[in-house]
């Protein structure tokens, strides 16, 4: 007896061990699987997609994926084992396994009803996960607009409104769950007491004997509880399902924009850029450029100025192929930037943005991010040449300090500096500049000018800005209006011509 205990112990554990070692791997894979997909998509499907759902799937719906995995794997002994005993009822009475056979086939259609309500409400339960998640992002990310405008009343009231449709969904889930083994368990009842009645009859007439009759009802007995693994199984795996099909739904979305066939590495010669009859929209609404042309010298900076909508970052958008032009052609050397692989068309661009991003990462981790393999000297030397080395080395840990998610624990004026170490590192010969500085105080913008101005010298600099500063400093300004450019020229000539140019200068002067 303490033998087979033994046996019996030693067997549950590893078939525990091994069912969970699957599943965790299983769900390893499938999480890498989700992150190199969301890696991939082009930028409008991931900003379709939203943060809120991205996180859900990597998280939640990979976590249901688990428990239907481990289940599963044990259900394969449940398995097993009813097929065992279905072959032992069938051996004692072939008759009597049809009648069990057919109650059980006529309650198929109930249970299947109960599993598709279950991969319904489990679908709803993933996408009012990601819902939340959105929320817990924005109370976040906007805690400081929601104190500010008195917000908290009307967020906490779309908080609730969230949690209240994520419970009704769940609780639905239970519901269903909850019918589940007890109607499997009702008909085995059911099917207990026909079988005992038809029994009788088949005795009666001499088809069966009582041993025949005690040995079929035992099977039929143990026939129960694999069963009903069965049926929670399906249960699980239903919900299962549903979080798999929105995980297969990204898995299966491909970028369009790749690689062209016949597309070679970009070698740039002088880095002249030119945008020719650009036309482009997104989601097929509003043009947001339309018409665009500008040519930007090889070594020289161009201004963009225009207000909020006209199309400027647009521009750099789709010369980093973020997006395609729905008509026209941008160029480097002469040269279709589709022409050329991704990989090699970005590494020859540099991108310093009025909110730059940091990774939950060190100081110097982050600026090496400009280069892979970059030495720690080479780390420093950025750092110093965009003006950080100084207050970097004042930070507790110098440059291992870690920075926080998205580099929250340090000020906008020491992020923007990091990020401009981060394109010195680079040391792309394009470099686009996009409101690098319009949202720093006098003193943080006078520092980095100077840093700015180093990053652009003997570049290609395409730069957004709305101070008269940042925008005088250029060779060459291109006023935009409604997706094309309206007046190109040096700061003086456009002053001297008293267009567009002209009045945003006599504003700010004013």
């Amino acid at each position: 007896i303490v033998l087979l205990g033994l046996v019996n112990a030693g067997a549950q554990y590893l078939q525990a061990r091994l069912s969970a070692g699957a599943a965790l791997r299983a769900l390893r894979d499938m999480q890498a699987a989700t992150a190199d997909k969301l890696l991939a998509i082009d930028d409008a499907q991931l900003r379709a997609l939203g943060p809120g759902q991205s996180i859900s799937m990597l998280t939640n719906d990979v976590a249901v994926l688990r428990e239907m995995l481990q289940r599963a794997l044990s259900g394969v002994r449940d398995l097993l084992t009813l097929l065992a005993l279905v072959g032992v009822m069938i051996w004692y009475d072939p008759v009597l396994f049809l009648v069990v056979a057919g109650i059980y086939a006529a309650v198929g259609w109930p249970v299947a009803r109960i599993g598709a309500g279950l991969r319904k409400a489990s679908r709803a339960a993933q996408a009012q996960s990601g819902d939340i998640a959105s929320l817990a992002n924005e109370m976040v990310a906007g805690g400081r607009t929601i104190r500010a405008f008195g917000l908290e009343a009307a967020r906490r009231a779309g908080a609730g409104a969230a949690f209240d449709a994520r419970l009704a969904t769940l609780l639905r889930m239970a519901n269903l769950r909850a019918l589940n083994e007890p109607f499997i368990f009702l008909v085995g009842s059911v099917a207990m007491a026909i079988v005992i009645a038809v029994v009788a009859l088949r005795i009666s007439s001499g088809a069966l004997n009582v041993p025949q009759f005690i040995s079929f009802i035992i099977a039929l007995l143990m026939l129960s509880q694999p069963a009903r693994g069965l049926s929670t199984l399906n249960a699980v795996a239903q919900e299962g399902f549903g979080a798999f099909e929105r995980i297969a739904g990204l898995l299966d979305r491909a970028p369009s924009i790749v690689d062209r066939p016949g597309a070679a590495p970009l070698v740039l010669e002088r880095g002249a850029v030119s945008f020719r009859d650009v036309v482009f929209s997104y989601d097929g609404g509003t043009r947001a450029l339309d018409g665009f042309s500008l040519e930007v010298p090889a070594g020289k900076t161009v201004a963009l100025v225009g207000e909020s909508g006209a199309g400027k970052s647009t521009v750099f958008n789709l010369l980093l192929r973020l997006y395609e032009p729905d008509a026209g052609a941008i160029l480097i050397d002469d040269r279709r930037i589709d022409a050329a692989t991704l990989a090699s068309l970005r590494e020859n661009i540099a991108i310093v943005t009025q909110d730059a991003f940091l990774f939950n990462d060190t100081i110097a981790a982050n600026i090496a991010m400009g280069r892979a393999g970059a030495t720690r000297a080479e780390i420093e030397a950025a750092a110093i040449a965009a003006s950080a080395d100084a207050f970097i080395r004042k930070s507790p840990n110098g440059y291992e300090t870690c920075v926080g998610e998205a580099g929250n624990a340090l000020s906008g004026g020491e992020r923007q500096r990091i990020a401009i170490a981060r394109a010195f590192l680079k040391n792309a010969p394009i470099l686009l500049l996009d409101e690098a500085t319009s949202a720093l105080d006098a003193e943080s913008e006078a520092a980095i000018q100077g840093a700015l101005a180093r990053l652009m010298k003997g570049r290609t600099a395409i730069v957004i800005a709305h101070r008269l500063s940042t925008i005088r400093a250029a060779d060459l300004i291109a006023a935009v209006d409604k997706g094309r450019v309206i007046e190109a020229g040096t700061a003086d000539a456009l002053l001297e011509k008293g267009g567009y140019f002209a009045r945003v200068a006599g504003l700010q002067r004013a």
